[in-house]
């Protein structure tokens, strides 16, 4: 069987935005190449990939490079698919090209409905295309149970069409090595600093807790800038945090391990997630997880960790306190967490995919 993918992702060249999307579909594919001995997989993408992630694809995934990128999804990939058939269609980016047979949709998350002043520039563009997705797909994968509730109650789709199907951590992700070695004990905050993680408010929080608690410590925020949210310079800037406050900016996978195992805690008070990804990584890393009551963080961290309103700046302040001054519930958090993040395995993830193409 062939399997065609929109693998568009894997083309991006900009490291600020190799997270998400590009990480869940470089990890989907180099392990269903270890999984399916069976299928060809043709990769559709609008730039030759970069050959450190092709080599861990296999002789069976089949790189196809369609051009002009102008129309690439509208025009050109369907175009490709009507003169090369394919027997099966996998959609990684929360979208669909019309012509595509048996298509498995992918929806991360509908974040850009319920929160959609996060997402400025891109809220009507997502709207159009999950309608495009839940039309056009004979099944469709999400990334937490929390998510596939969200899209069976917003669009009536039959629970029968929907398999959640949790992303998994990175091996690198684990307790054991060194740490970060800041000058002060810190706070990490990780993620594209975009308006849906909420910093501003981490700020705040973070701010009293300086003032009410009078500790030594720093937040570190590392995340690329590209969907840059303005209010995070102006904040920082408003509350006199320059001395305390470090933007690292895009921080690469070998070297995150060591910022959350440094860490007194992750903070991510997101106002909506799908999953959320550095939470789990956090955990695995035997980093105390900080998180909102919003979306699917609930469900991905659980009693592992502690969880305020994603509006409720008193009770992120309160949080950051607890896990700063009570060392042996900080311990309790690590012990949960790191039992929490066994859950999350991209073999697993891989293998629900794989059994989802086999049954279309």
């Amino acid at each position: 069987m062939i399997i065609g993918v929109d693998a568009g992702a894997l083309s991006i060249a900009d490291a600020r935005l190799k997270v998400g999307v590009w990480r869940i579909s470089v990890n989907l594919l180099k392990h269903l190449a270890v999984l399916d001995r069976e299928n060809i997989y043709r990769l559709y993408v609008f730039d030759p990939l970069d050959r450190n992630i092709t080599k861990e694809f296999g002789s069976r995934m089949e790189e196809r490079v369609l051009r002009p990128t102008t129309g690439w999804f509208r025009i050109r990939l369907p175009l490709e698919l009507r003169l090369r058939p394919v027997d099966c269609f996998l959609g990684l980016s929360q979208a669909l090209p019309s012509g595509a047979p048996k298509s498995i949709g992918f929806i991360y998350d509908l974040g850009f409905l319920h929160t959609p002043q996060s997402y400025p520039d891109s809220s009507d563009r997502l709207t159009r295309q999950t309608r495009e997705v839940i039309s056009r797909a004979g099944h469709i994968v999400t990334i937490s149970q929390s998510a596939r509730d969200d899209i069976m109650r917003t669009y009536g789709v039959d629970g029968s069409r929907v398999t959640a199907a949790y992303p998994g951590v990175d091996e690198r992700f684990h307790p054991k090595g060194a740490g970060y070695r800041a000058k002060r004990p810190y706070f990490l905050s990780v993620g594209s600093v975009k308006r849906g993680k909420n910093i501003p408010l981490v700020l705040r929080s973070f701010a009293a807790f300086l003032r009410k608690t009078g500790k030594a410590c720093d937040l570190l925020i590392a995340g690329g800038d590209y969907w840059e949210d303005p209010e995070v310079k102006k904040t920082i800037a408003f509350l006199g945090l320059a001395g305390r406050v470090e933007l690292l900016g895009f921080v690469p996978d070998t070297d995150l391990p060591a910022y959350y195992r440094g860490a007194v805690a992750l903070v991510s008070p997101s106002r909506w997630e799908g999953f959320c990804l550095p939470a789990a990584e956090a955990m695995a890393s035997g980093c105390p997880v900080i998180a909102s009551t919003a979306g699917a963080l609930p469900e991905v961290v659980g009693d592992a960790g502690i969880l305020v309103p994603p509006d409720d700046g008193e009770a992120l302040t309160q949080a950051l306190a607890a896990v700063a001054s009570d060392r042996k519930r900080r311990e309790r958090m690590i012990r949960a967490g790191l039992a929490k993040a066994k859950a999350y395995r991209w073999d697993t993830f891989a293998r629900s995919v794989l059994r989802v193409i086999q049954h279309l």
